[in-house]
This record gives C-alpha cells, structure tokens and sequence, in this order.
C-alpha cells in the first residue's frame, strides 16, 4: 500500500487498513517504479480533503551516504493529491509542491490553519546526504496545493551548543505545529528512526513562523523499558472531545539500525496532557498515559 488510511469512533476497534492513494492516481513526477511513499497529513481545506506526502521523483537525484558508501537515488519531494471524502481515493497534482528548492529533497509535511492563513511545515532531508537536517515553514495558497513566498528556517539539528541538542544526533524531522491558548508548540523528533533513540521534542514559538525556543527538557517522550515502547516518533497531535491526544509509531523491538522482516513499526496512540509552565505562566506539553494503545497496524 501506498497511504494506509483505518477508521474508529473511538480508541478502539480499528478497521482494516484501506488504500486511499492508489498507484494510478500518482502524481506524474513520481517515480512509479520506486515510490517509497510516506509521512501522509490528511486535511479539509476549501471544502474538499487536501492529502500532502512526500515520493521519490522520477527525474530529480541526489547523492546519498548509507554505511555502505555513496550512491545515486531519486530526490525525496513533497506531494499533494485531493479528494471528496477523507477515504479517497485521493488523486494527484502533478507539479510538486516542494522539490527543487532543496538538492537533498524535502518530506514530512504538516499543515497550520490559522483563520483565512495555511502554514506548510517541513523537513529538509538533508541528512541523508551527510549535511544538517532542518525544519522550515513556508505559507501556503488558499487552497493548499501550492506554496506561497520563501521559506523560513525553524531549526536545525545541533543548532544550539547547549546539552539538551545532543540527544538530537543528525536529525530533526516530522514537525507537528500546535496552536493553543494563543500560543504556538512545534513539536518534532529526533535522532535515527531504524533504533531506539528516536524520541519526541517540542519548542515554544513566538509565532507560526517563528522564531522557537527550546524549553531545555527535551525529548518529552522516548523509549521505556517498563512499557515496552521502542523509539517512539513521527507524532501528530489530534484534539479529541476535550483532551489531547498524541498518534506516532514504535518498534515492536530494538532493530538497532539493522533492520529485516522480524521486526515492525505499529502505530500508537498516548494522552497529552498540558501543564502549567512556572517559568512564563503558559503551559508545557506531557506525554503521558501509561502504556500506549497499540493499533493493529504494522
């Protein structure tokens, strides 16, 4: 499958994964022999459902560095396709929407509405090529299929000499921008996904674009032994009835970067609660809620 999308009225009881991007509804630009399609953000915008995902592009490349040397790869790229309802099937735009303003390529978008504004939050896949990752925010049009000005750099990965970037490794990735009470969290994670390392950040922001502070206490949430939860990561934060809540995914075992068929990422769901903040008088976000629930999704 290519975008996996399940339905629940609660917590509980998920339906089988259904297939929401089908292959012949790709994008011209992608790279229909290799896709490797991920980081999916589903939204409703100007009356229809806007689907933003990140593909391999069939003709832009860049140079990689894995342990076992360089070697050529298509560019990672940010696409978009539409839809009427939120199970698709979603149809692809052609242009993309972020590629060639990065020669190591762009993925995980996310999207702010802010009244008649949209922000497009992502990463700069930079790290793939041996050069420092970062998170940028760019406007977007009104309808969210295309961007709109220059982008604005948020954070970067070791960006601050301070000890609590050190937990960060060579990556910042997956930003989830929260409006609350009047003030802005970007949340994000961190470090390398294949282990148990990749944990889960948060800044406090002035604004939608900035700028962001790190509050020192970072990660907010990461692997526990008493839980079972293995590099925890890739969050999106959702408000349900009231409370908030955390989705993100973990291994079923520590791969510790060599990763085969025995081991799984499962998506998860935890609480997030929000407390006072006895240094500015606003709120800090915890991650909190016992073991998480797991879903029936590899």
């Amino acid at each position: 499958m290519n975008v996996q999308a399940i339905r629940s009225s609660g917590f509980t009881g998920w339906s089988a994964p259904a297939e929401v991007l089908p292959a012949a509804n790709f994008p011209r630009w992608v790279d229909v022999k290799h896709p490797q399609v991920w980081a999916p953000e589903v939204y409703q915008i100007a009356g229809r459902y806007v689907l933003y995902f990140n593909a391999r592009h069939s003709v832009f490349q860049r140079t990689e560095t894995p342990p076992d040397g360089p070697r050529v790869m298509q560019r990672q790229c940010l696409g978009v396709a539409v839809a009427d309802t939120p199970r698709g099937p979603f149809r692809g735009i052609d242009a993309p929407l972020v590629c060639a303003e990065f020669a190591e390529g762009a993925i995980d978008a996310n999207v702010l509405k802010e009244g008649d504004q949209l922000y497009l939050y992502y990463k700069q896949d930079s790290n793939c090529c041996s050069e420092r990752s970062a998170i940028h925010v760019q406007g977007l049009s009104s309808d969210g299929l295309a961007t709109v000005g220059s982008p604005v750099q948020l954070l970067a990965n070791m960006d601050s000499p301070g000890k609590q970037d050190d937990w960060e490794w060579r990556v910042v990735e997956a930003p989830t921008m929260v409006k609350r009470a009047g003030r802005y969290f970007l949340f994000y994670s961190g470090n390398f996904f294949g282990n148990k390392n990749y944990s889960v950040a948060y800044l406090k922001c002035a604004s939608p674009r900035g700028p962001c502070d790190d509050p020192g206490e970072n990660p907010i949430l990461w692997s526990h032994k008493e839980t079972l939860l293995l590099g925890p990561g890739h969050q999106a934060i959702l408000d349900h009835q009231g409370r908030t809540y955390a989705f993100f995914h973990g291994w079923n075992r520590d791969p510790d970067g060599r990763l085969n068929e025995t081991f799984k990422r499962c998506m998860y769901v935890g609480r997030v609660d929000w407390r006072h903040d006895p240094r500015d008088g606003g709120e800090m976000p915890i991650i909190v809620g016992g073991e998480p629930k797991v879903m029936p999704v590899d």
